[in-house]
């Protein structure tokens, strides 16, 4: 199951994947009410749907129920629930009819770092049968105002001149926790999602110190979503294939499988420095193909187009900022 946040007339609501199209997961459910007035199965949707994917991961059963519940209630009415409404409304629709938000808006970005061998190897200018670095677990820190749409533009401030991209798997925290170990950590996860850790490699490779902020934390380098696949019995987030393209080439392609540090191992080690919250999601690292290694940074006008298997597909254009004095 699949589930996301969009914005239909400025409002944020949560969607539950139908068929590739999204139903209003409040409005879905108020129509599988069945045995209620339209009035009172609204208020009764209103009241136990979940608001937010957070809040849908953080009782995650809850949550499940009500939209398998919604999902049964569509599929009379039409293909894919396309001809459903509730007293008149839309209830399902195609992404490109409404805004998609990132999933979540996660209080704390961990990133984890040169986590896939070959990706290390590149960075280091080796070739990865040559590379026997040992590899320890590596996290750096993104600020929120990294995080942005799956769809919205990434716009690159002047300063920088070496733009770079890395998909990787995002892993959303569904309960929060410290010191967790490892053997309970995947009870801990959420969902996974699409996550693109942008960053500019000007301080990379030139004798200087590497400055993660100047890097790492431009406003929108963070790219999330679209969706949030939730964990269920047969899924192995370690047995999914990443692929990225830039303008319609491929840059990227690799496996889950090929990470260093596995996601309870990374969860494991995160938890006991600091608290994981409901939310929080953990970019689990970058496979091998980036700019700085095929030498085509990213500039204004590109498009990139980032798929994780069973996930979903995100797509962006590159855009140059205009600096301007902005009140927040």
């Amino acid at each position: 199951m699949r589930i996301c946040t969009f914005s239909l007339g400025g409002e944020a609501r949560v969607g539950v994947l139908a068929g590739g199209r999204i139903a209003d997961l409040k409005l879905a459910c108020a129509l599988s009410i069945a045995d209620l007035p339209p009035a009172e199965a609204r208020a009764r949707a209103e009241a136990e749907a979940p608001s937010s994917c957070a809040e849908f991961i953080a009782s995650p059963e809850t949550g499940r129920k009500l939209a398998e519940d919604a999902l049964a209630a569509l599929r009379p009415r039409g293909r894919r629930g396309g001809e459903a409404r509730f007293e008149g409304a839309r209830v399902v629709f195609g992404a490109e009819e409404v805004k998609v938000l990132p999933p979540v808006e996660p209080r704390t970005l961990f990133c984890m770092a040169r986590n896939y061998a070959a990706h290390a190897a590149e960075m280091a200018g080796k070739k990865p049968a040559d590379f026997k670095e040992e590899l320890p677990l590596y996290c750096f820190l993104k600020p929120s105002t990294c995080v942005n749409g799956p769809y919205d533009p990434v716009v690159i401030p002047p300063a920088m001149k070496k733009l770079d991209y890395e998909l990787e798997l995002g892993v959303v925290i569904g309960r929060g926790g410290k010191n967790i170990p490892e053997e309970k950590a995947m009870s801990h996860v959420g969902g996974y999602t699409l996550i693109n850790d942008m960053s500019d490699r000007e301080t990379l490779g030139s004798g200087k110190f590497v400055d993660w902020y100047h890097m790492k934390a431009p406003d929108g380098f963070a790219p999330l979503g679209p969706y949030l696949l939730l964990p269920e019995k047969g899924l192995d987030p370690h047995a999914l294939r990443l692929k990225l393209w830039v303008n319609g080439e491929l840059r990227q392609s690799a496996g889950t499988g090929e990470m260093v540090w596995r996601i309870a191992e990374q969860i494991a080690y995160l938890s006991t420095i600091a608290t994981l919250r409901t939310g929080d999601v953990i970019a689990t690292g970058s496979p091998s193909g980036n700019a700085a290694v095929w030498g085509k940074y990213l500039k204004p006008g590109d498009v990139v187009e980032g798929e994780i298997q069973k996930i979903g597909r995100q797509r962006f254009e590159v855009r140059a900022e205009k600096p301007r004095y902005m009140l927040r």
